[in-house]
């Protein structure tokens, strides 16, 4: 039987959360060059932490319901 199954669909949620938000913190390296020789590294960065302020919103929300 596939562990999953036995999860919650809130449960389920969260990881998917987690893994989404992972992606978010993990450094792509060709992105960043990218943004640099644009001239938009910072607002790249200040976009990252907005996504991570929204996410972390959602979590709360779906934790409490």
């Amino acid at each position: 039987m596939n562990p999953d199954t036995l999860k919650s669909e809130k449960d389920r949620y969260l990881d998917g959360l987690t893994l989404f938000e992972e992606s978010v913190l993990k450094p792509d390296h060709k992105l960043r060059e990218c943004a640099k020789n644009q001239g938009c590294y910072e607002e790249l960065m200040r976009v990252r932490e907005d996504i991570l302020d929204y996410l972390h919103s959602v979590r709360k929300m779906a934790e409490t319901n």
